[in-house]
């Protein structure tokens, strides 16, 4: 048994799938963990990794979670979109200032998406491909808008959008068939920003505004039937 970390690390995820590492000091990627030929977890949490490799795509056809939290990154290469059968994406707590537009056409299995933390100011309209997305985090970033595809997560529930600089959300939201919660905290929700179908017709439970311009709904259209729900 003289093996070293490295390659016990890589025969364990080989039998496993799954491939972690947490506080390391990394140069690079570390490309074994893509040769793990069925990789269905790929954690790497704070090891100031920089950037996803173009093969990432090549677990495409495996890899249902990919943790890269508390990292450097600043982008995520297009081939990223190729990830169809992710189930969880968390890219919080790193450098992101843009995601490739396509991202998320084919994720049709995603549940859990945490974005939060990063220097983001768009999200990419292609969101409205994430029909499974049920927690969608988007906190603490830097976002004036949100795409209408928001308006398509038919199984969205949670919606983390504190910290932000929001003015309003997209009339397309009040279309959301199971949303039930929203943190809009510390935005620039003005008001007339929440649309009134939001508040009336879907089954929002909660939605709080504490530290924006409106800081409660009451009053706007929509508001009585929300109160009756919540």
């Amino acid at each position: 048994g003289n093996k070293s970390t490295k390659q016990q690390r890589y025969e364990n995820a080989s039998k496993t799938g799954v491939f972690a590492m947490e506080d390391k000091t990394l140069t690079s990627f570390p490309s074994d963990a893509l040769k793990i030929p069925s990789l269905r977890i790929l954690h790497i949490e704070n090891c100031g990794l920089s950037k996803l490799p173009p093969d990432i795509s090549k677990a495409g056809a495996t890899l249902q979670r990919l943790e890269l939290s508390r990292n450097k990154l600043s982008r995520l290469p297009d081939v990223a979109a190729a990830l169809q059968n992710l189930q969880k994406l968390d890219v919080s707590m790193n450098v992101l200032e843009e995601l490739p537009e396509p991202l998320f056409a084919a994720m049709a299995k995603l549940k859990e998406a945490s974005l939060a933390n990063n220097r983001l100011t768009t999200v990419p309209s292609s969101i409205a491909g994430a029909a499974s997305l049920k927690v969608l985090d988007l906190s603490h970033n830097r976002l004036r808008a949100l795409p209408d595809g928001v308006g398509a997560l038919a199984s969205l529930e949670d919606l983390h959008l504190s910290f932000n600089s929001l003015p309003a959300l997209p009339a397309a939201m009040a279309a959301l068939p199971r949303i039930k919660r929203i943190n809009l905290e510390s935005n620039a929700v003005q008001r007339g920003g929440i649309p009134a179908g939001l508040l009336r017709d879907t089954p929002l439970e909660s939605i709080k505004l504490q530290g924006n311009p409106m800081s409660s709904v009451e009053g706007e259209e929509g508001a009585e039937e929300y109160a009756a729900r919540s």
